[in-house]
């Protein structure tokens, strides 16, 4: 009697289990219709705070002034200390950020060259600034994106400004090439309720569910079917731009909730939790298998299985059906995707770190596994979370203090690592940009008194700074005389390396008037010191062909090129 009793409990056990999958696989996620305000906590700041060199080799003709400046540690931002912020607006190629206030308010500040900031002019801003233009307590902006150069928000009731650069389209305003330094209606649509952007394009999603996108066509990031290219003026490959929302007719039959976007990719998930992916498909950001292109939302197969039924005359106690795996929240990195399901699991795929592998499909996380994930923000290489009472930080060299360890412990880590500062705070919102983080920390259950210990950035506005101009046009002067001192040196060295393989060549071959040798076969002879110099005199353009003709890589930074083809030739020689 036991034992049957056993046996009828576990197959009532199982027959809830299969119902409880059934309903769970089609049971909305997604609320599309009713605006909950999240909670309320203090925003804080770390990472990269010079805006004119952010992303930038050195000191450059936007330069603004400012000398590098990384904040290893977080801080609090001096006009935002104790006022409730509920919301970050950030990309993970954007040099700039928002934030939402309580009351309705929005704060903007980073790089301005092209007036993303909708302040009304081009200057960089070093301290959140409200964006009064946008201050409506009728119609508060309750969300948004940012793109690398323009900026997207969208209000309570669904309108949709945007500013920055237009030169591709990307505002949505039916023309493209001028910029926009004031917030502009985007009036032809309605009812946006969420946002991504990314470089030189744009996609929202209404609350009817329909997705529209505009900007640049390249790599199909747009999702139309095509990449709009045709053959221009001089026989040169040309991109016809979308300049006003156009709806994505691939996705029109389903619901969409959420849409992300990284550097030339799109993520979108419908109110189900099922997920489609487009556009650039290099390092497996799509999550397909491969590297291809889609020029069209193609389905995540992996988000879309569907609960097997129990075959006949399976017995029950030994069928185990397959839940639905489905996507709560998602997100875009530069080169990849994350999600959270409804287990609060992390879900991963692409590529952060160009020298390492890519996951060419969703994987469960395990650098964060066990933890309960709420929020997860990527940027070009560096990542945040938000989990139960952590906030936990991960990114290669090099950082820039995005990862908020502080000046004395490590400033990169390969491996997931909670943020002691920070610790058992209860972390409702986290955002990563190019090279700079931010988070919003609840000030109840004793998070007060962990932010109010933390540093309080204030740092001078544009304006206040002395003898600015002069501090420019001396660097600019330096920068100029270095970079001219430099070529006539980079051309002594080609003209000795030259000659002097040359000399030898006319010697092997005695022939005075062989002395044409091509800059190749004056390397094979060339000392190891030659090769080095002659390798250094080449653009970054030039070292990548070298490479491709190898079949070496061509990620990473200059030196890291010149490094990958010495060692190459040295292998070559032996």
């Amino acid at each position: 009697q036991s034992r049957a009793f056993s046996t009828a409990h576990q197959k009532q056990a199982w027959r809830t289990l299969e119902k409880m999958s059934s309903s769970s696989a089609s049971k909305p996620l997604y609320d599309l219709h009713t605006y909950k305000e999240p909670p309320c906590g203090e925003v804080i700041f770390a990472g990269a705070s010079s805006w004119s060199l952010s992303g930038r080799s050195g000191i450059t003709k936007a330069w603004d002034g400012v000398e590098e400046r990384n904040l290893m540690s977080f801080h609090r931002l001096k006009p935002l200390v104790n006022i409730p912020v509920h919301t970050i607006i950030v990309g993970s190629v954007a040099n700039h950020s928002f934030v939402l206030t309580k009351d309705g308010g929005i704060y903007g500040w980073g790089r301005n060259d092209n007036g993303e900031l909708g302040l009304g002019d081009t200057e960089n801003r070093y301290n959140p600034t409200p964006i009064t233009k946008l201050n409506n307590s009728a119609d508060p902006v309750i969300g948004g994106a940012c793109g690398d150069k323009h900026s997207l928000w969208f209000t309570r009731n669904g309108a949709l400004y945007t500013s920055g650069s237009n030169e591709f389209g990307q505002l949505g305003t039916g023309q493209s090439g001028s910029n926009n330094v004031n917030p502009s209606l985007v009036s032809t649509i309605e009812g946006v309720r969420t946002a991504g952007a990314g470089r030189s394009f744009s996609c929202v999603a209404n609350k009817a569910g329909k997705v529209y996108s505009w900007g640049y066509p390249k790599d199909g990031v747009l999702g139309h079917g095509t990449e709009g290219k045709f053959l221009g003026t001089g026989n040169r490959w040309e991109y016809s731009l979308e300049v006003r929302p156009r709806v994505i007719e691939e996705l029109v039959a389903e619901t969409i909730a959420e849409v992300a976007c990284g550097a030339a990719h799109t993520i979108v998930t419908n109110i189900e939790g099922k997920v489609w992916t487009w556009g650039f498909g290099g390092y497996g950001r799509l999550g397909h298998g491969d590297n291809k292109n889609q020029f069209s939302p193609k389905k995540l197969e992996h988000f879309h299985n569907v609960p097997e039924p129990k075959p006949a005359g399976t017995n029950t106690i030994f069928f185990r059906p397959q839940k639905p795996r489905r996507l709560k929240y998602i997100a875009a990195g530069s080169r990849c995707c994350w999600g959270i399901d409804v287990h609060e699991r992390a879900h991963f795929w692409g590529i952060t770190k160009s020298s390492g592998e890519a996951t060419m499909y969703p994987k469960i996380f395990e650098g964060l596994n066990g933890w309960r994930v709420r929020e997860i923000s990527c940027g070009v290489s560096s990542s945040i979370c938000a989990s139960e009472y952590s906030l936990i930080t991960w990114g290669p060299s090099p950082t820039f203090g995005e990862l908020g360890y502080g000046e004395g412990d490590v400033k990169s880590s390969t491996v997931t690592k909670k943020v002691d500062d920070l610790e058992d705070t209860n972390v409702l919102k986290v955002g990563m940009g190019f090279q700079h983080s931010l988070a919003i920390i609840d000030p109840e259950d004793g998070g007060r008194k962990v932010y109010e210990k933390l540093k309080v950035f204030d740092p001078p506005e544009l304006k206040d700074i002395p003898d600015r101009d002069k501090i420019i046009a001396a660097a600019l002067d330096a920068r100029a005389s270095s970079s001219k001192n430099k070529n006539s040196k980079n051309s002594r060295n080609k003209n000795r390396i030259k000659s002097k393989g040359s000399k030898r060549k006319r010697s092997d071959d005695d022939d005075d008037d062989d002395d044409d040798g091509t800059e190749d076969d004056d390397d094979e002879d060339a000392s190891e010191e030659e090769k080095e110099l002659d390798l250094r005199t080449l653009s970054m353009a030039q070292l990548k062909k070298m490479l491709r003709k190898e079949g070496l890589k061509v990620s990473g930074t200059r030196w890291t090129l010149v490094g990958r083809l010495k060692k190459h030739m040295g292998k070559q020689k032996k």
